[in-house]
């Protein structure tokens, strides 16, 4: 089997330089923050990691003529009529919203859609019209039955909604008990990021909730009901960790994926916060910690994660394969991580 040479990613040659020791050390678990999302990265291949969050890179934005919405700005509208008219119902002492109380809360959905759908339009310039309206038309759709559901579930009261931690501007679209700072788990991760909502239920207990706009892609592996999906899906556990620092006096029912519309067919993903889940993230942690310690960043995706990867391009089509041609012992640790319910 070939070793891993620095040409195969972020792979830093030992014995390293103080000033690389250095410039690694930076980027450690006990140096600074991540979003739950860079940490996916990680999962999928540690060298697409190390360019978006080591390196700060990202595909280069090319201007285009706006039809209708694409799936990031369809996923920003939603969240922001979400945050918008949750915080209105809750100014209006409307929450939680029931049966008796619906069509009320509807009249505030539209008038929220309205509202943030024109200020899109006018960033946006769409070039067809209908095609622009048949698109807002749908996320109508969605957010009303998204909201027909919500009302259905009589156990939990919405109570804070973008509540933030470790972000900086923007706190007009947040949360009024958002903190400054990214909060440090149990585990070892300092965590920054936002919780879409956060809902309390009998006898005070909480959970974290992330509203998902595209189709649903956590599923149930062969070792049972998904915690964190191989790396892949890390909101609902760490969300549910952010909650346990941010109110320790309140128990912790969990996190969950809520998708909200069509595309994910309403679906949930409940995630418990359980000793098998706090065991994943400790996994994550440890298999995080060891690659920056090592400074190995290797260009080693999992199945299929260079499909659509942004970085194709610099690596090429053909890293998987050539992954495994590598000797096996340094993947390891990111092999019990991607093995992990």
């Amino acid at each position: 089997m070939t070793a891993w040479k620095p040409a195969d990613g972020l792979i830093i040659s030992e014995p390293a330089t103080p000033e690389v020791q250095e410039a690694i050390a930076a980027h450690g678990l006990d140096a600074r923050s991540f979003s739950p999302t860079a940490l996916e990265h990680f999962a999928a291949c540690p060298y697409r990691f190390a360019l978006r969050t080591i390196a700060k890179l990202g595909p280069r934005e090319t201007p285009e003529a706006i039809e209708t919405l694409g799936p990031l700005e369809r996923g920003s509208l939603v969240h922001e009529v979400q945050f918008e008219l949750l915080g209105e119902l809750r100014a209006a002492d409307e929450l939680p919203v029931r049966a008796a109380t619906l069509d009320t809360a509807r009249g505030r959905l539209d008038l929220a859609l309205d509202r943030v759908a024109a200020r899109y339009r006018d960033q946006l310039c769409p070039a067809i019209d209908r095609v622009w309206n048949d698109g807002i038309a749908s996320i109508r759709a969605d957010l009303r039955e998204w909201l027909r559901r919500s009302a259905e579930d009589c156990e939990w009261t919405p109570r804070r909604f973008e509540l933030g931690f470790g972000l900086t501007g923007r706190q007009g679209e947040r949360d009024p008990a958002s903190v400054p700072d990214a909060v440090r788990l149990d585990v070892g991760i300092a965590v920054r990021g936002s919780i879409d909502l956060v809902e309390e239920g009998p006898g005070g207990i909480m959970r974290a909730t992330d509203h998902k706009t595209g189709r649903m892609r956590v599923k149930a592996t062969k070792y049972g009901p998904a915690i964190i999906a191989g790396g892949s899906s890390l909101q609902p556990v760490l969300y549910a960790l952010v909650l346990e620092q941010l109110f320790p006096a309140t128990p912790i029912a969990g996190g969950r994926l809520s998708y909200c519309t069509t595309r994910g067919d309403f679906q949930i993903v409940d995630v418990p916060l359980d000793d098998g889940s706090r065991a994943a993230a400790g996994v994550l942690a440890d298999t995080l910690s060891h690659h920056a310690a090592a400074g190995f960043f290797p260009a080693a995706p999992n199945k299929g994660e260079c499909t659509y990867c942004d970085f194709r391009g610099l690596c090429g089509p053909s890293e998987e394969l050539r992954a495994s041609k590598k000797r096996g012992e340094r993947l390891a640790q990111l092999k019990r991580l991607r093995e992990q319910r």
